[in-house]
């Protein structure tokens, strides 16, 4: 799976203009806290992303950053937080695709415009997800769908909530498999997949880096992965591809983004500190090996949005036909 950027400046070029930000960022300082708002629970792959980068972005910019969750509605709600805040920069989300894209599918109606409401200050990773059951079910994708088919509606899938990628793949999953599966939906991930540990759910997707190690203690199975080729960070997990599901995809992908009125100063000083911090090979190489990510920067605010727009353009319609909406 490829997100390559149409970068119509070098990647350098980004670069040296971030470095120069940054460094004129850190000069300044700033004793008011940058809050960055998580749309799901803590503990979640997105929660733990969120973190990282306040870790290393608040030694950039001398500024303290911190990371606050606002979980539900599929992440609608975080996101309202979000869209509703003071245009300052001061107050940015970490997006993820069940935000700014599966949502607009799914709901009738949204308290907030992405296109308007909205500006993404750069991109961040992108990532395949993974096909997690529970541990006293079936081991391989083949077992699994001959299960399901064997008994049509009565196997359960949990999700991040309504409209959130978890939700989105598994019906395109149940779409793709021809299969008949119910939908039970968390307030985040990580609560679908210790209901998953437990043994309440069948199945839940979800990321590599959060299902592993519950897969290592024996809690739950590892199905399979997503993507073009197996991860290097679970090389012995096959892909839906080579368990027979050909065509199939299923990943989410990562942003930060801050009201549609935050001043472009803003904009550009939190885009630079976000390429500095996903150029420092520690969060590079944690992105890669230990969440199975591709990361996607640098980008420029401009490139962001038109990849948000090209999400949108490539999976609304697709949401939309699953007849899914919800007001």
């Amino acid at each position: 799976m490829s997100h390559s950027l149409p970068l119509r400046v070098s990647r350098r070029a980004v670069m040296v203009a971030s470095t120069m930000l940054a460094a004129g960022v850190r000069a300044q300082g700033n004793s008011k806290p940058v809050r960055i708002v998580v749309a799901f629970a803590a503990g979640s792959g997105n929660d733990l992303t969120a973190r990282d980068l306040a870790r290393y972005m608040a030694e950039i910019l001398n500024q303290p950053v911190i990371v606050e969750n606002k979980p539900g509605a599929g992440g609608s709600l975080g996101t309202e937080a979000v869209a509703r805040a003071a245009p300052d920069g001061l107050t940015i989300g970490l997006g993820t695709s069940s935000q700014l894209v599966m949502n607009v599918g799914v709901y009738r109606t949204l308290p907030f415009d992405v296109d308007k409401d909205l500006r993404l200050i750069g991109l961040v990773r992108s990532r395949g997800m993974v096909l997690a059951g529970k541990a006293s079910g079936p081991k391989t994708l083949k077992a699994l769908i001959a299960e399901a088919k064997a008994r049509p509606g009565q196997l359960n899938y949990g999700s991040a909530g309504m409209g959130s990628i978890s939700h989105i793949v598994g019906e395109a999953f149940a779409k793709a498999a021809d299969i008949r599966i119910n939908h039970v939906p968390y307030k985040g991930n990580s609560l679908a997949m210790a209901d998953l540990a437990g043994g309440h759910v069948d199945m839940v997707f979800d990321a590599l880096s959060s299902s592993q190690p519950l897969a290592r203690q024996g809690r739950v199975n590892l199905i399979a992965m997503s993507g073009s080729r197996r991860n290097s960070a679970a090389p012995d997990l096959a892909t839906f591809a080579e368990q027979g599901l050909r065509g199939y995809e299923a990943y989410t992908w990562n942003c930060l983004f801050a009201p549609v009125q935050t001043p472009t100063e803003a904009m550009e000083r939190l885009n630079g500190a976000l390429n500095q911090a996903l150029a420092l090979p520690k969060l590079r190489d944690r992105l890669i090996h230990e969440f199975g990510s591709e990361v996607l920067a640098p980008s420029t605010p401009a490139q962001a949005d038109a990849f948000g727009r090209r999400e949108r353009e490539r999976w609304v319609p697709f949401i939309r036909s699953l007849k899914l909406a919800s007001s």
